[in-house]
């Protein structure tokens, strides 16, 4: 599975990687993946799977791409 994190989410990865390959064994929801990672729920404003908009409860598996991105801020 390649997995990209979008804005400062790598830094919630340990070697702050944007962009990781992990082998999931059978099927996995968004929700379990993004808690696999220790991403905190609450920095993730856009989930995506193989390029489409999905929710927590969507089913994720070892040849999907997946895609998470932070709330944009501005001033």
């Amino acid at each position: 599975m390649h997995i990209h994190l979008g804005g400062h989410l790598n830094f919630y990865e340990a070697h702050q990687r944007a962009h990781l390959e992990i082998v999931v064994t059978g099927a996995l929801t968004l929700a379990a993946l993004i808690e696999q990672l220790s991403l905190p729920r609450a920095e993730i404003a856009i989930a995506t799977i193989n390029g489409v908009a999905a929710e927590d409860d969507a089913v994720v598996m070892d040849a999907d791409r997946i895609e998470f991105y932070p709330p944009v801020g501005g001033g």
